[in-house]
């Protein structure tokens, strides 16, 4: 893998991550405000954006410049 490759990677799942946080974060605190814990798809969300942040900054780190 290029880091040009890296770069495109970069460009494409980091808007992806936040998009999937502001998400999880709207599912949170509309379930915070019902009194209720936060819903399986919220977690589920937050957990594949956790998942394209790790995945670009260790792609990041092994190719990257």
């Amino acid at each position: 893998m290029t880091p040009v490759q890296v770069d495109w990677l970069s460009i494409v799942f980091g808007p992806l991550a936040l998009i999937a946080f502001a998400s999880a974060f709207s599912a949170q605190r509309s379930a915070s405000k019902r009194g209720e814990s936060m819903p399986g798809w919220g977690k589920t969300v937050q957990g594949v954006g956790m998942g394209l942040v790790l995945f670009v900054a260790f792609s990041n780190m092994m190719w990257g410049g």
